[in-house]
């Protein structure tokens, strides 16, 4: 390709042709558009929470609503604890935790829990985001007499076990 290039210049030259009427078109690839940058999350998770088993990952990010932090209901099942029995009520929206003789029951759009049989005002309410339910995660556990531990510094909830 150099040869017949540099021999298309050099006759062009001595004919007298500009070399931009002789030469053939030689179309060099354009530089490839920028990569996009590397994208991040809009937001980033509220906490991160580790339960019996370990890191707990939950279908969406967990957010506070004022001191109380919510999480999608697979949180629950996630944290490893033996006992909890959670059932789903469609008709009413409602998760019903319990664990021995404890039990806790939570409503889609209601402020109201139930504790042990005794109502609790939250902080917000359970709702539904995306198709799946966002609970009052320390609230249920606390309600199950759990142990919980939260790190403000990192932003970790500790549950049981996973407690150092």
């Amino acid at each position: 390709m150099k040869k017949i290039l540099i021999a298309s210049l050099l006759g062009s030259a001595v004919l007298g042709a500009s070399a931009a009427q002789a030469a053939p078109a030689v179309t060099t690839p354009a530089a490839p558009a920028a990569m996009p940058a590397a994208t991040t999350p809009a937001s980033a998770p509220a906490a991160t929470i580790y339960g019996n088993d370990g890191l707990v990952k939950p279908s969406a990010y967990p957010f506070f609503i004022k001191n109380t932090l919510y999480a999608t209901s697979d949180v629950m099942k996630q944290l490893g604890i033996d006992g909890l029995k959670i059932t789903w009520d469609s008709k009413t929206k409602s998760y019903t935790y319990m664990l021995g003789d404890k039990m806790v029951k939570v409503t889609a759009d209601s402020n109201m829990a139930w504790v042990n049989g005794k109502a609790m005002k939250l902080e917000g309410s359970p709702t539904f985001k995306r198709g799946v339910m966002r609970v009052p995660v320390t609230v249920i556990l606390k309600g199950l007499g759990e142990t919980v531990k939260w790190d403000n510094t990192t932003k970790t909830l500790w549950v049981g076990d996973s407690i150092n």
